[in-house]
């Protein structure tokens, strides 16, 4: 592979690391996979909510005070299926 020097601007290369960023990030939520290599499943926040048997609001009051770990992407609010269950294990 040869090597190459090229200039760039600070604001040009700001943005395409943002770009690349949220491409990866965007495909890691997509296709989250837990530590011992099992798939899990993503939920958004009504998923969630219906599986604790709690309304949306009291799921994402749960989250703002960091009792349930999730993600929150503008509006929206998703979660991982193993981080849900851990929750209630915790609860137990």
């Amino acid at each position: 592979m040869e090597t190459k020097i090229i200039g760039i601007s600070l604001d040009e290369l700001q943005r395409l690391m943002q770009t690349t960023i949220r491409g990866e990030i965007e495909s890691l939520l997509q296709m989250p996979v837990t530590g011992n290599g099992i798939q899990d499943e993503l939920w958004d926040r009504k998923q969630a909510a219906e599986f604790l048997g709690i309304s949306e609001q009291t799921i994402t009051k749960l989250y703002l005070q960091g009792r349930i770990n999730g993600q929150k992407s503008g509006r929206k609010f998703h979660f991982l299926k193993s981080e849900i269950i851990n929750f209630l294990k915790s609860k137990s």
